[in-house]
């Protein structure tokens, strides 16, 4: 049962849909968190803006406002992060080739998952890690949804512990873009860039405030600080970061919708709050820079 927002004013700005590893339809996305009652979400799917013209329609269907946004996936030395863009031109022209660019990353690296699980005796068809799915994004969500279909695993959690965390035996290491060329295409789109749950850095505090720095000066304007991946610790360190270099604090749930995630629409584990002040600081900041001030 998902959790009623405890505030009228609440947002979302992490939220996935079926456009990529979410489990619910964009549509269905959008009127569950009307139904909880945020005022707002952002739909981040993974390397995608599949979902936004389906989720704006049902922004005015179900009296919610929602963030046109997206989650990209990029590298840098030795590690992995993810970059989110909101309030962005969804059409374009060089967004959509750097998300085309991060996509077939993912397809070929998804073809040698398949082949890797096979050794180990986890036969999967693509057919069966599509779901129906086609057209949307893959992530390895899906390769955990199907293994668990046919009894391979019981919980995301054992997939993903056992076979395609990283270092595990099924896990394939990607071409991704560069979190420059991820800011670049989303500040390009007219978005504000966010570093999503910076903790997955996996750094020391000093290393992780020198790597936002360097984000910083190539565009990032914001780090999200408040998500279910954060400890109270985590969050407080993150948000000094971000105040020390004048970067905005995001949040979102980064919820997909699975019932075996512990995860709720607006408020995370239970404690988050994020409120549509969030939003109007995105929307000034994004006002002043076309003021170019």
């Amino acid at each position: 049962m998902t959790k009623k927002a405890p505030q009228p004013d609440l947002v979302d700005l992490h939220v996935h849909s079926s456009a990529s590893d979410g489990v619910l339809a964009p549509r269905e996305v959008v009127r569950q968190a009307a139904e909880v009652g945020l005022r707002a979400i952002a739909l981040t799917d993974h390397d995608t803006v599949a979902g936004l013209s389906e989720a704006l329609a049902a922004g005015v269907e179900f009296h919610i406002e929602v963030i046109p946004g997206v989650e990209i996936s990029a590298e840098f030395e030795g590690g992995a992060c993810h970059i989110l863009g909101y309030l962005l031109e969804r059409a374009d022209k060089a967004l959509a080739e750097v998300l085309v660019s991060a996509r077939e990353g993912r397809e070929s690296r998804n073809a040698e998952i398949l082949k890797l699980l096979a050794d180990l005796n986890v036969n999967l068809t693509m057919d069966e890690v599509l779901g129906g799915d086609a057209d949307g994004t893959i992530t390895r969500a899906h390769f955990a949804s199907a293994m668990i279909a046919r009894g391979y695993v019981k919980s995301f959690d054992e997939a993903f512990d056992k076979y395609l965390g990283a270092g595990k035996p099924a896990y394939v290491h990607r071409l991704r873009i560069t979190p420059s060329e991820a800011i670049r295409a989303i500040r390009g789109a007219g978005g504000l860039a966010s570093l999503a749950h910076p903790r997955q850095l996996n750094r020391g505090a000093a290393e992780t405030e020198e790597w936002i720095a360097k984000l910083a000066a190539d565009g990032l304007e914001a780090v999200e600080t408040a998500t279910p991946d954060h400890t109270a610790n985590y969050a407080r360190r993150f948000s000094e970061v971000a105040r020390r270099l004048g970067l905005l604090e995001t949040g979102g749930t980064d919820w997909h919708g699975r019932e075996d995630a512990a995860i709720d629409l607006g408020v995370g584990a239970g404690s988050m709050a994020v409120h549509y002040d969030l939003v109007q600081k995105i929307k000034d900041r994004l006002a002043e820079r076309r003021a170019g001030r």
